[in-house]
């Protein structure tokens, strides 16, 4: 008797027939799982340190990682929770030739008008009407002391693109810096123009503070945050020494979009048109991160991501997704430890929109586990440690979290404040040290340049200037530091 008929004649005995139909009942089970997002995995070298889960329509890829499973009675009870997303390339061949449109909101105010900046920028329009297909459409918004929509969205063909190269010839520099009138008026145009099929960016281009009109950082980012929520995403450019880099990189962050700072204004063309460029090539837009806390586990920071809580959970909002690319960046939990204990973590879960479709896949639900142990624990807690983690952990993220920090004591003048922050990191950098050695030379050298970079701000005549760009270049470097994207396509 062949393999197919024995196979034939045991399914159509009594246990035969038992045995089919529970592995019949265990792979509908699955099949549930997989179409729900619910297929995961975990992994880790006896302990659960890891869980990942593939979409099974959108082939996404959620990894979570701890950078341990345990910590000692007493210590200070941080925990690193490493978040990566995977995307695949897309599939369609049109698919990057998908349509955007672009809203460009311009400061037109006095400043403007100092250093070139106002030629630069215009120059920089110009020329990202030179790279629109047909297909797309863009829109401009100017603001001084007050906000015009000198052009609604109008679509790009060549007629229209003259008459918007002629709209930005005839404008001229104005007073104020309303950013607030202007963010709401790009707020109305995006709301009016949903459409599932076709990419969405609002691009503020300013040098300054917003001084007239909505001036609260909360309020300005909410606005933002509204856009985000319609479907859009709001990039800031910051231009020159004399903008407010902590509002527009909030701006952005609330926007889901991207920040960059520019002192010299060359390359603000090539800004642009990687804004462009990068709106072709998003794979999903409007993702967001949720993490289930257990009490007694707190979520001190997501890579200068901003956060919400509602109730245990920790809402994290984390942006566009690029085809064929990673997304990473570390989270920091504070763990209780003051009596041995066991926490769970809860289901981490991502969402984001693709297609005009939204999609949801979790990691999580019960699987990655922190145990408080007594002190008498502690070389094993050292050696359930994932090193790759914890290296990148501080050499990527606690690095980026100090430069941020320092931005902000450097700009005020605060050196006092700049030098106990970074000693303070050099010692608990030595700590960490002794658990993975290696960090403290990786770091270390980083660190030297640091210090040598705040003392040189605070030395010479033009130190106002100098600690003015220090600071902005912290803060970029931080970005880049804490939310690591690698594009494989590019």
């Amino acid at each position: 008797m062949n393999v197919v008929n024995r196979l034939t004649s045991f399914g159509r005995s009594r246990r035969g027939g038992t045995l089919v139909l529970l592995l019949g009942i265990l792979a509908t089970v699955i099949w549930v799982q997989v179409q729900a997002g619910a297929f995961t995995g975990y992994g880790g070298v006896g302990n659960n340190t890891q869980q990942w889960s593939v979409h099974p329509r959108t082939g996404v890829q959620l990894r979570a990682s701890l950078s341990q499973p345990m910590i000692v009675q007493g210590s200070d009870g941080t925990v690193y929770l490493d978040l990566s997303v995977m995307t695949p390339a897309l599939s369609r061949p049109d698919a990057l030739r998908m349509p955007t449109d672009v809203v460009i909101i311009l400061d037109r105010s006095g400043s403007m008008g100092e250093d070139n900046k106002w030629r630069y920028a215009t120059k920089a329009v110009h020329s990202l009407l030179d790279r629109l297909m047909k297909n797309d459409r863009i829109a401009l918004i100017t603001f001084d002391s007050g906000a015009r929509v000198q052009s609604p969205l109008i679509w790009a063909n060549s007629r229209n693109v003259q008459r918007f190269r002629d709209i930005v010839n005839s404008l001229s520099i104005g007073a104020s810096t309303n950013m607030g009138e202007a963010l709401l008026f790009g707020e109305d145009m995006v709301q009016a123009s949903i459409s599932s099929d076709r990419r969405r960016r609002v691009i503020l281009l300013s040098d300054g503070h917003a001084n007239a009109g909505i001036v609260d950082p909360a309020a300005l980012g909410a606005i933002a945050r509204r856009i985000a929520d319609h479907g859009s995403v709001v990039s800031t450019i910051g231009m020159g020494l004399g903008f407010n880099e902590t509002l527009m990189a909030s701006l952005a962050d609330h926007g889901m979009g991207s920040f960059s700072y520019l002192e010299h204004l060359e390359s603000l063309g090539t800004i642009l048109a990687k804004e462009l460029s990068d709106s072709r090539d998003i794979y999903a837009d409007g993702s967001e991160l949720r993490i289930d806390l257990p009490t007694g586990v707190e979520l001190v920071e997501a890579a200068g991501y901003p956060f919400v809580l509602e109730g245990r959970t920790a809402v994290i909002r984390t942006g566009q997704l690029f085809q064929d690319s990673s997304k990473s960046f570390m989270a920091t939990l504070r763990v209780a430890n003051h009596v041995p204990a066991e926490y769970i973590i809860g289901d981490i879960s991502l969402s984001y929109r693709s297609d005009g479709r939204t999609y949801r896949q979790q990691v999580g639900s019960a699987d990655l586990k922190i145990a408080c142990v007594p002190p008498e624990q502690q070389e094993e807690a050292i050696a359930s440690i994932d090193k790759d983690v914890y290296r990148d952990a501080w050499i990527k993220n606690n690095l980026g979290s100090v430069m941020r920090k320092l931005g902000d004591f450097v700009r005020s003048g605060e050196k006092s404040k700049a030098e106990k922050l970074m000693r303070s990191y050099r010692y608990r950098l030595e700590a960490a040290d002794a658990a993975v050695p290696g960090l403290k030379k990786q770091a270390g050298r980083e660190l030297d340049e640091l210090e040598a970079r705040v003392d040189d701000a605070f030395q010479g005549a033009d130190q106002k200037i100098k600690q003015n760009r220090a600071a902005k270049e912290f803060l970029g470097a931080s970005q880049q530091l804490q939310r690591e994207v690698n594009k494989n396509s590019k």
